[in-house]
């Protein structure tokens, strides 16, 4: 596993732009579920972005299974992944790793994140981040 068998406290971080459509919010909540299951986070923060933070919803690790179910997805605007970053500060979140679920039409990958960073791309972009880990997750 790319993020270690065991992450206590996890950021996953979901891009709701303009550019995303049902079908890739559906492929990256299915990837959430599948890192859930596999890593066993202590807590979860998951966090919408497009332009902005759009949404933050907190997990403990006896929710992490209903994340689909009780999660409410926010956002449809630009893509700037840096806002998660200046999110994280702002609120002194620290988590030990970082999770950005995308598309991968990213202007901007930032490159003061807090924690190691992988990026899981779906929808066929070939990007690769200049920062931390890039997977591609294939339909």
């Amino acid at each position: 596993s790319l993020i270690g068998e065991r992450v206590g406290h996890l950021v996953l971080g979901i891009d709701t732009s303009g550019s995303v459509g049902g079908k890739e919010l559906a492929e990256f909540l299915s990837e959430v579920q599948g890192i859930a299951k596999e890593v066993h986070p202590e807590k979860v923060d998951l966090i919408y972005w497009d332009g902005c933070v759009a949404g933050h919803e907190e997990y403990t690790y006896a929710d992490v299974d209903n994340i689909i179910q009780s999660t409410q997805p926010k956002g449809g605007g630009g893509t700037d992944p840096t806002c998660v970053m200046e999110y994280l500060k702002e609120k002194n979140i620290q988590p030990e790793a970082i999770v950005m679920l995308t598309d991968g039409y990213i202007g901007d990958w930032g490159n003061e994140w807090q924690a190691p960073i992988l990026w899981s791309i779906c929808g066929g972009n070939d990007a690769y981040a200049p920062v931390g880990k890039t997977i591609h997750v294939k339909d």
